[in-house]
């Protein structure tokens, strides 16, 4: 693939991965929390952003709308995110990590007018083990 020879990502990773790196200033505090996005910190999984919830009786455009906010998009992506990356002291130090991380996950974005039956997503990549990566 074209893009692994150039050693760069698909749009849809940069852009998940510029969505991580607010994540991580938002946590702190570099950007303002408009979205109030909250964080609990556990040892095992070091910073974890809470979800927020949608009531069910939300249309279906509504809800549509909900899941593909940044709201709800960036928690899922910053919790996918290893409590080893999200440990690094600075941003520069937290933005190679991510990097580096980001570059062990396969990224094999759709081309246009094929069909497939994946989604590039790192929401929805999910390994047999984490440690395998």
């Amino acid at each position: 693939m074209r893009l692994n020879e150039l050693k760069l990502m698909s749009l849809q990773r940069r852009r998940e991965r510029y969505i991580i790196l607010m994540m991580w200033k938002i946590l702190h505090n570099v950007v303002p929390n408009s979205c109030d996005i909250q964080f609990k910190t556990t040892p095992r999984h070091g910073a974890v952003a809470f979800i927020p919830p949608l009531s069910r009786s939300s249309s279906a455009h509504n809800q549509s709308l909900f899941d593909g906010s940044f709201t709800v998009i960036g928690p899922k992506l910053w919790n996918k995110v290893p409590q080893t990356v999200k440990a690094a002291e600075s941003f520069n130090k937290f933005k190679c990590s991510l990097s580096d991380f980001l570059a062990l996950i396969p990224d094999q974005p759709p081309v246009a007018g094929y069909g497939c039956s994946w989604t590039n997503s790192l929401v929805d990549y999910s390994p047999a083990r984490w440690s395998d990566i």
